[in-house]
């Protein structure tokens, strides 16, 4: 049976699995070392890629005809 984990290594926790698991691949012929994903890192977005997605309508600070009972 073969199994496939995401591992965040960026933490103590991951770091520790990553160490067991390599060890365990090192004993063990039949388990296989784990291999990276190379994975963008989601936390690091470039700025402005929705720019222009966006359109204000020119009203969009006047009050809505639907509240106006109870202004």
């Amino acid at each position: 049976m073969i199994y496939q984990l995401e591992i965040d290594d960026r933490d103590e926790m991951g770091k520790a699995v990553l160490a067991f698991i390599r060890q365990m691949a090192a004993t063990n012929k039949a388990i296989k070392p784990p291999v990276a994903l190379n994975k963008p890192d989601l936390t690091e977005r470039p700025f402005g890629t929705m720019k222009g997605s966006f359109k204000l309508a020119p009203d969009f600070n006047e009050p809505l005809d639907d509240l106006k009972d109870y202004m």
